[in-house]
């Protein structure tokens, strides 16, 4: 029997021993007054449990809000793809029929209005490119009149020079 309860003493011991940091955390507060420590301690526990209840209960808030966010988003989500879809199709049946209708007339119209022009500006470009192929036609026959008659003098020059060099040199 002493065996046992010597057994039974040395595991509290040691387990006093190896938990007491765990045993100081719960409750940091003894002195020696068994009945200020027990007030203390209790304090302690119930801020320590207040706290931890209310971080948890936020959290399942959160994360009740984050569900019923979900499926109400997906709701919205499938009833406006099904609106936008259907307002899409009786859209573009319309805008496809008027659009065809307006094509028709503006074709038309501009197909009169491109011809009309297209003229117009044929004449006057026709007009604009023989003015100026006759200036430049004539700067151009100018310019070569003027270059054979510069090249003339210093061909003549050349000569000259040459025959002098030549007589001399006889």
């Amino acid at each position: 029997m002493l065996i046992k309860l010597g057994i039974i003493g040395t595991f509290l011991i040691l387990g006093g021993m190896m938990f007491s940091t765990e045993i100081s955390t719960l409750f940091p507060n003894t002195s020696a007054s068994l009945i200020d420590s027990l007030k203390s301690d209790m304090n302690y526990l119930n801020e320590k449990v207040s706290g931890s209840a209310g971080e948890r209960l936020d959290t399942s808030i959160d994360k009740i809000v984050e569900n019923v966010s979900d499926n109400v988003y997906e709701g919205i989500t499938e009833t406006g793809d099904k609106i936008v879809e259907n307002v899409s199709d009786k859209v573009y049946e319309g805008i496809t029929e008027t659009g065809d209708k307006l094509v028709e007339e503006v074709n038309g119209t501009i197909s009169e209005g491109i011809t009309e022009t297209g003229d117009k500006l044929v004449e006057e470009v026709n007009g604009t490119i023989s003015e100026g192929i006759t200036e430049t036609g004539e700067n151009l026959k100018n310019g070569i009149l003027q270059s054979h008659e510069s090249s003339q003098e210093i061909i003549t020059d050349e000569i000259f020079n040459l025959d002098l060099i030549n007589n001399i040199l006889n």
